[in-house]
């Protein structure tokens, strides 16, 4: 979780049981870290997050090929992708649209931090506590905030993935930003930017199913898990929401990928998805866009 917005505080979460409660309620009472500045605390959580998108950027090219459509017609799976890939553009074309998701890292996370203080700021009662729901609501509202601004950063990575690196169209995160404002217009840049909205309601709860249910799993309190046990939640918790939020993310990639008129529009796509039981025209050249 991101830094509090207590100045006086540290982030901690602690159990507080009230008289005449059953149940150990879990809650948060928020405090800045003194040992590290914001801007510290930022550029720890960006680096971090360079090189996990780094690690992972060959399975993030075969998931979004996938998606756009471009994997159709050809062997499944994301070691069939890479190799499909490898194989055609080179080694390097596995980290296709890779900078330009490291670059959006450092902005998303600042809008990010930013949005979600404000958000605990509203969610926090008198005494400066606020509930885990809460905090996962405050969470998910911040992510869907720097989710928007950012998002044309997000569209130009899936156009930068599914070219072909050896005839690209796009050169750069700015050549493509200008080519897709100047022969698409500025709202293309923002193309899908409501399945963003929509993905994140089963993402929230997602979290508050995992989330209310950990006791339940583990037959004990919040408070006392192992780090064994919490590395399971996150992961349990990834796998729940991450399913959830998959198919509006499906859409949301064919809507940035190659301007297709049948795929303009969210309900088009949705559409498409369902009743389309053939390949995409042209599947071999989608990956192609026009020249200029």
């Amino acid at each position: 979780m991101p830094g509090g917005a207590w100045p006086a505080r540290k982030p901690q979460a602690r159990a507080t049981r009230s008289p005449g409660q059953a149940g150990w309620a879990s809650m948060a009472t928020w405090r800045r870290d003194s040992r590290l500045t914001g801007s510290q605390r930022l550029l720890c959580s960006g680096l971090a997050g360079v090189l996990s998108l780094s690690l992972t950027a060959p399975l993030e090219l075969a998931t979004v090929l996938a998606q756009v459509g471009v994997a159709r017609g050809h062997p499944r799976g994301p070691g069939a992708a890479a190799c499909r890939v490898w194989r055609a553009e080179g080694p390097r074309a596995l980290w296709k649209g890779n900078a330009v998701a490291c670059v959006r890292l450092f902005p998303c996370s600042a809008v990010q931090l930013a949005a979600y203080r404000k958000f605990v700021v509203l969610l926090t009662d008198d005494l400066g506590h606020i509930s885990q729901w809460r905090s996962i609501v405050a969470g998910s509202l911040a992510g869907m905030v720097s989710a928007i601004v950012t998002y044309p950063t997000d569209l130009i990575k899936t156009r930068l993935i599914v070219q072909n690196m050896l005839e690209p169209s796009y050169r750069g995160l700015l050549h493509a930003f200008s080519t897709i404002y100047q022969q698409e217009g500025f709202l293309a840049l923002y193309r899908g930017v409501s399945l963003t909205v929509l993905g994140a309601l089963p993402f929230s709860a997602g979290s508050l199913l995992v989330y209310m249910n950990l006791e339940k799993i583990w037959n004990g309190p919040r408070d006392r898990f192992s780090l064994l046990q919490n590395f399971a939640n996150v992961c349990l918790a990834a796998t729940v929401t991450q399913t959830l939020s998959f198919p509006f993310d499906t859409v949301k990639r064919k809507m940035q990928g190659p301007f297709i008129p049948e795929v303009a529009t969210s309900n088009a796509c949705w559409n498409s998805q369902v009743t389309w039981k053939g390949e995409w025209r042209n599947p071999e050249n989608i990956s192609s866009f026009p020249k200029e």
